[in-house]
């Protein structure tokens, strides 16, 4: 299962928080800032990076449409409104992969290998601390940031090596 998060590899959260709260870069926005955005459509607002089209369908032709989904973290203490918000935007852009593969958690690396029969996923993230928490549970992590990795010349590549020493 190829797993990718949405905020900073499909959706530009960053660009978001600085258009939401009128500032040069989102470094200046407050912790507060970030927990006032509980209970608002915010995710539904973000925009889609360019490259994102083509890295849903690059992921979708690799796993033929069906081994593929959503692992996309909340907004702390808003689970079920960010949820839903992000689940629209999916739709809206149509991406959506299907509520069975569509996964909003704080915990992302619980699903780092298949419960069925332990084979490593591989999560397409912006944050080490994810990549590097999903890594010790035995899964593939490949660090990609929309806004400053090179769409083909890294990530289709780092994806092809996950992909081959899977199916070794």
């Amino acid at each position: 299962m190829i797993y990718v998060d949405m905020d900073g590899v499909i959706a530009d959260f960053f660009g978001g928080l600085e258009r939401y709260h009128g500032v040069p870069h989102w470094k200046l926005v407050k912790e507060k800032s970030i927990i006032d955005l509980q209970g608002t459509s915010f995710f539904y607002t973000l925009d889609p990076f360019e490259t994102s089209g083509q890295l849903i369908q690059h992921v979708r032709v690799l796993t033929r449409g069906e081994n593929w989904g959503i692992n996309t973290s909340p907004l702390r203490g808003d689970r079920d409104n960010s949820a839903y918000w992000k689940r629209r935007w999916l739709e809206e852009h149509r991406w959506f992969p299907g509520a069975d593969r569509f996964i909003v958690t704080g915990r992302k690396e619980n699903y780092a290998t298949n419960q069925l029969d332990g084979m490593p996923n591989i999560l397409i993230d912006d944050k080490p601390s994810n990549i590097k928490a999903w890594e010790s549970k035995g899964g593939i992590g490949i660090r990609y940031q929309a806004n400053e990795d090179d769409l083909e010349e890294y990530l289709f590549v780092e994806l092809e090596e996950a992909l081959k020493s899977i199916n070794r």
